[in-house]
């Protein structure tokens, strides 16, 4: 359920995918539709070129799933409900998804519309960080031993509607796309991706909406 206040109805009057990627071994393929709010996975039948339907799993009614990311160890599922603002944590086998809790990536008390839009898992699998577009915030979420998710804390993104970031492939920078902004704004990734702390570096772009780093061989 979105936050109370909130006007986000956006998509819902068609099937609306947002992502589709597949998993570690490549053998299924899954999708986040928002428009369906359902998350679908598919078995690749390499022979016969087709994706067979493995299982679906609904979301929150009006949650919007839209990106999706694997923890590091292949077996903890977290996918970004935008209009929810929330955060629905799932296990994941050979069977397919499992819920086990979803959270929300907002302050307590917060009231009115927001969209999240980006979800990344820290490279050494101990942190979730997720955009909310409105609220114009990064939320940051410790990893349990469990896979749940616990809030520790938020940072402002010094722009308006953070529709993507990422961190740099040295894991240093948290770089955030301010698409109504016209920015990206830079953030120092210290005590191993807890804290996000602001550079003062702005980097003026048109619209940025989404980042992505190249690596040489």
């Amino acid at each position: 359920m979105a936050p109370h206040g909130s006007f986000a109805t956006s998509g819902h009057d068609a099937p609306h995918a947002h992502m589709i990627a597949s998993d570690r071994s490549g053998d299924y393929v899954i999708a986040n539709d928002l428009g369906l709010d359902r998350t679908i996975v598919w078995k690749l039948d390499r022979a016969a070129g087709k994706l067979v339907n493995h299982q679906t799993v609904a979301a929150s009614s009006g949650a919007g799933p839209r990106h999706f990311a694997f923890h590091p160890n292949g077996r903890w599922f977290y996918s970004l409900n935008e209009e929810a603002s929330t955060i629905a944590f799932m296990t994941y086998d050979v069977n397919g998804l499992r819920l086990v809790e979803e959270v929300s990536t907002l302050p307590p008390r917060f009231v009115g519309t927001n969209f999240t839009s980006e979800l990344l898992v820290s490279p050494t699998g101990n942190f979730v960080y997720a955009a909310n577009r409105l609220h114009d915030s990064i939320a940051i979420f410790r990893v349990r031993d469990t896979g749940r998710l616990e809030q520790i804390d938020e940072v402002w993104t010094r722009g308006d509607y953070p529709r993507s970031f990422n961190i740099d492939p040295a894991g240093r920078y948290l770089y955030s796309c301010n698409h109504r902004g016209d920015s990206i704004t830079i953030y120092a990734v210290e005590r191993g991706g807890e804290k996000l702390t602001f550079t003062g570096l702005y980097v003026p772009v048109g619209s940025p909406a989404c980042i992505v780093f190249l690596t040489r061989p």
